[in-house]
């Protein structure tokens, strides 16, 4: 195995020189500008590879980054593709380490203390898990970035999609379709995505002087099934404030509602048009095809991988950055029916 000490020799420098030009320093107290060429060139050339277990020994830290939250989700999948991505390209590995509840939350952070991991890259925490994770990993300044359906904190960046506005180019949509009474389902508002499109949909709504649904909306749990509790509130909704479109908080819940309403003999887009959020891919299979708001999971990955890599090296501030999402318009939208929804 090729050493330090065999590319100092080669080279005619010292075995110092040569870990300061492999360490990507570009400080010529140790080594000249040249000399550093010769030593990256020779370690090509020659087939060194880093012991990275040493330099962790060394330094205290190693080059992975935990990925901590729920991955549950199909879309996790092009998050984690994006992180990957970016920790290729700047020499890092992710460990992945799901949170699925409360037990879990403990042995997690134990194992990032313990393997001294480079940064944390969390996704849906609740925020007793974040405050856990901030408490036990501020001491070793751990850099913590959050990406996807989280809320902003002043002690960590954050990465996320304009779900705002994603949220009101949903009601522009309709609204140039013609549409007036136009309801907004949803999950848990406690949850900061939903809150935050909610928010987005009444800001559109009073944009329009429209009629604001003047009940709750939360009818999803977030489960596979649907729930006769489910069916019945939402068919409630559609009998008593007779929308002629419905906005959902995210793709399953609008393909659930796609289901509950043909089922109750409504006709998807004819008589009402429904709107999910995220751009999942198999929303395009749905019959009628889902129109969606498109989320950009795996650039948000790779930024968030970016800037955690970037405060690990250079300690660089805190940033809020939200990425822009797009309107997909498919069949299950169209223009607004004089028909009214009957049971």
């Amino acid at each position: 195995m090729i050493t330090m000490k065999d590319i100092a020799r080669e080279v005619g420098v010292t075995q110092q020189a040569v870990s300061v030009a492999l360490s990507g320093s570009y400080s010529t107290t140790c080594i000249s500008k040249e000399n550093r060429l010769k030593v990256l060139e020779a370690a090509e050339r020659m087939g060194y590879r880093r012991n990275e277990i040493a330099r962790a020994i060394k330094t205290g830290k190693t080059n992975v980054i935990g990925i901590i939250g729920d991955f549950s989700g199909s879309y996790s999948m092009d998050i984690i593709t994006g992180i990957a991505k970016a920790c290729t390209a700047n020499g890092y590995f992710m460990k992945l380490l799901p949170v699925e509840g409360p037990d879990d939350l403990g042995p997690v952070v134990r194992q990032c203390v313990e393997h001294r991991v480079a940064g944390i890259i969390c996704r849906s925490l609740q925020e007793y898990a974040l405050d856990t994770l901030r408490t036990e990993l501020d001491a070793m300044h751990t850099p913590i970035v959050l990406v996807d359906s989280s809320l902003h904190h002043e002690w960590c960046s954050r990465v996320v999609s304009d779900d705002f506005n994603g949220e009101k180019l949903v009601v522009n949509h309709l609204y140039e379709l013609g549409h007036r009474k136009i309801a907004h389902f949803t999950g848990n508002l406690n949850d900061g995505f939903a809150r935050i499109r909610y928010d987005g949909f009444c800001s559109a709504i009073k944009t329009h002087e429209l009629e604001l649904l003047n009940n709750p909306v939360e009818v999803d749990d977030l489960s596979e099934e649907i729930s006769e509790v489910m069916v019945s509130r939402i068919e409630q909704i559609l009998r008593e404030y007779q929308p002629t479109a419905v906005c959902c908080g995210s793709d399953p819940l609008a393909m659930k509602v796609l289901k509950i309403a043909t089922e109750a003999g409504i006709k998807i887009p004819q008589e009402l048009s429904i709107v999910g959020f995220a751009g999942l891919d198999y929303t395009q299979w749905t019959i009628p095809a889902l129109t969606t708001v498109r989320q950009p999971f795996a650039e948000m990955g790779k930024t968030a991988a970016e800037i955690l890599i970037s405060g690990i090296k250079q300690k660089t501030p805190i940033r809020e950055v939200k990425l822009p999402v797009e309107l997909v318009t498919r069949q299950s939208t169209a223009r607004r029916s004089s028909k009214v929804l009957k049971f």
